[in-house]
């Protein structure tokens, strides 16, 4: 009988709760950025994928929303400047 150290808590799928919690921040950002504050949220969602990745979780879906939200943005930001100027 082997014992693990305390800090090492595992979900059921073998994922930290805290890179569970950061995979699904991820998504959430992500999904909730391509509707409003992209440009915000979306370097958010890039962040919380790279915290989960840390933590040994696959988030490739709220990184590549974040991704997507991140551009959108500034392509946003862009055409608002110049359709003021």
């Amino acid at each position: 009988m082997t014992h693990q150290p305390y800090n090492t808590m595992q979900s059921a799928n073998g994922v930290s709760p805290e890179a569970g919690k950061a995979k699904t921040t991820s998504l959430v950002f992500g999904i909730i950025g391509l509707f409003i504050f992209g440009i915000i949220l979306g370097p958010l969602a890039i962040m919380q994928a790279n915290k989960a990745e840390r933590f040994g979780a696959r988030a490739t879906a709220g990184k590549v929303l974040g991704i997507i939200c991140t551009i959108v943005g500034i392509v946003g930001i862009i055409f608002a400047v110049l359709h003021f100027i």
